[in-house]
């Protein structure tokens, strides 16, 4: 792919915000590694690209658009190389930070504690790719394919709080007198310390919590008075229906519902409408059922470092499918998803 340094600028946004396509990723990180100089532009670019959150609670802004626009401004006012603009960038950026702090020294630690309550930040992964980070209280976290959590960039006094949209694995720290929520939109999950995983995708009907330690309470999202829905108990999945707002709790192997934070892709007796679904997010791919008696198959295996290839190979193996291969195509400025059609065979 051939691309200029204007390509790359474009890019960067969308890299940082996990929006960009596989293949445009490959190019940014393909010229990360060229030179040092490369890498050094590329950590100011991320340092000032995180610095756009405080400033958009000063002054609202669409911090996608000013990171990209502020490429011409700066070209137009300054006879530098065009290859160091990230880096004048990051000082108009940081600039105003530093401003803002002096500013927040004559105010009382209350509202210093007010300020950084208010101020989110979203970490999010694209289609195909999975991530594992640190909270602002030790916490760590799992997040799959096409999933975001949202966290304060410092937790109040009185109680830990994130939303998840997707799917995220949790190792809560424990802390009796500072309990951890987890926002799923309708409901939300209570813990002091434990590990559970959720699955919350906004186009599917149902969101489900599945503990693998510990106990946590499946609660109704509002902030007066909530109602306990259910209390879970280790090795138990609670499926929330989104419609009638109803949980049904079932004893569960965790293995099976958990273990993709270490890489590894297990069906245990699975209809082949799940295995497509997960497949999907796994691979990044769009899979279609030809015929809808295939949805019908069970299906048991794991898999760990198999390539989708080897994967569809396998299925036609243990069932009468056959599949073909759609080439991807240009939408726009990016990829479309790979299409595999399954047919019976």
């Amino acid at each position: 792919m051939n691309f200029s340094f204007n390509d790359i600028e474009n890019w960067l946004p969308g890299y940082f915000s996990g929006d960009l396509a596989e293949e445009e990723r490959a190019v940014v990180d393909t010229w990360r590694q060229h030179s040092p100089e490369n890498e050094k532009i590329f950590e100011e670019a991320r340092r000032a690209w995180d610095a756009i959150p405080l400033l958009r609670e000063m002054e609202q802004f669409n911090s996608f658009e000013a990171l990209k626009k502020i490429s011409p401004r700066l070209k137009h006012s300054s006879g530098y190389r065009g290859l160091t603009y990230l880096q004048r960038a990051a000082a108009v950026l940081i600039f105003p930070l530093l401003v803002y702090a002096g500013w927040l020294t004559f105010k009382s630690q209350d509202a210093v504690r007010q300020q950084a309550d208010v101020i989110w930040q979203t970490i999010q992964t694209p289609p195909g790719f999975k991530s594992r980070f640190q909270l602002p209280d030790g916490s760590l976290v799992w997040l799959n394919s096409a999933s975001s959590v949202t966290f304060p960039l410092t937790f109040a006094d009185n109680a830990r709080q994130v939303k998840v949209t997707g799917e995220a694995f949790f190792d809560v720290r424990e802390n009796q007198n500072w309990p951890f929520l987890v926002s799923l939109g309708q409901i939300n999950v209570k813990v002091l310390g434990t590990r559970f995983n959720v699955i919350n995708y906004k186009n599917e009907a149902r969101t489900e919590i599945i503990l693998e330690s510990g106990k946590v309470e499946l609660r109704t999202e509002t902030t007066s008075r909530p109602r306990i829905l259910a209390e879970m108990k280790s090795g138990e999945l609670a499926r929330f229906n989104k419609k009638d707002n109803s949980v049904a709790l079932e004893k569960v192997d965790t293995d099976k519902y958990c273990s993709w934070i270490n890489g590894k892709l297990i069906f245990r007796d699975d209809p082949m409408e799940e295995v497509v679904r997960k497949l999907n997010r796994w691979f990044n791919v769009n899979i279609e059922v030809a015929d809808p008696a295939i949805r019908e198959y069970i299906y048991t295996a794991s898999f760990q470092d198999e390539s989708l290839d080897q994967i569809l190979e396998l299925l036609t193996i243990s069932a009468p499918i056959s599949y073909q291969v759609i080439r991807r195509e240009m939408q726009g400025d990016q990829f479309s998803a790979k299409r595999i059609i399954l047919r019976k065979r």
